[in-house]
């Protein structure tokens, strides 16, 4: 008896070691199910992500649809104002062109005494004459700044409205160019600075000429996209020259021309 007893005070304490049936350490039992506080179990988060990926393509959706439709445009009071500030601009620039027609046609009529003062002392395509008793330059520069005062403060207008008109008041500027050069031809103190200055005059006439034939152009399309048809207000080189806006000149000889060359 003695002899089996520590066998099985042994055999006790190796099964006291061994994890439990009902919940060791070794088989996890006992504990509880449910994760630790802050923790979530794998199958939760998969749902949460699951959501969040239904929620976005269903937001992406959505917006295609606003983008392949319009967006409700008859019903967004956003693309009403837009819709409105378009035609209230559509509306001024159909004002301007209209006020810078009339003003280049008040212009028009008061340069044409300075195309035909110029004319007398540097006709186009001929040398020059040189000063006459007739030519007034003092006259031409007043026509000069009356025909830039017909234009008034720059309003606000677009591109191609802004362009149009800076054409005509620089057209303008080189005709008040020519007439200061054609003065200094006649204070010139021997005759090469004479002819020279008559020259450079001659050439300031023909570049005014060719700058408001580019603006007059762009006025014409200017009318046209308003509504207005077509506006021709040419400048010519010279008294009675009939000039095509859309490329090329004829010559009409006045009445002037015709008896200097019978």
């Amino acid at each position: 008896m003695q002899a089996q007893r520590p066998a099985s005070v042994a055999n006790r304490r190796d099964e006291s070691r061994r994890p439990s049936a009902r919940g060791g350490r070794g088989t996890g039992a006992g504990r509880s199910s449910s994760p630790a506080p802050g923790q979530e179990s794998p199958p939760r988060r998969r749902a949460f992500w699951i959501a969040v990926a239904a929620a976005l393509a269903a937001l992406n959706i959505v917006l295609a649809t606003l983008v392949l439709t319009g967006g409700g445009d008859d019903d967004d009071p956003l693309a009403d104002r837009v819709a409105e500030l378009e035609a209230q601009e559509e509306a001024n620039q159909t004002e301007l062109v209209g006020q810078l027609t009339e003003q280049a046609t008040a212009a028009h009529a008061g340069l044409l005494s300075v195309i035909a003062g110029l004319h007398a002392v540097v006709p186009s395509g001929a040398p020059p004459v040189g000063p006459v008793a007739g030519a007034d330059p003092a006259s031409w520069h007043t026509a000069v700044g009356a025909a830039i005062g017909t234009f008034g403060d720059a309003p606000s207008g677009s591109t191609e409205f802004n362009t149009t008109r800076n054409g005509l008041l620089l057209a303008i500027d080189l005709l008040g160019s020519a007439a200061t050069a054609y003065e200094g031809a006649v204070a010139a103190p021997d005759g090469a600075e004479r002819d020279r200055l008559l020259e450079l005059a001659g050439r300031l006439r023909d570049q005014a000429v060719a700058a408001w034939s580019v603006a007059a152009t762009q006025l014409d399309v200017l009318n046209i996209d308003a509504g207005n048809g077509h506006v021709h207000i040419t400048l010519p080189s010279r008294p009675g020259e009939q000039v095509d806006p859309h490329g090329g000149v004829g010559f009409e000889p006045s009445q002037e021309d015709h008896e200097n060359h019978t």
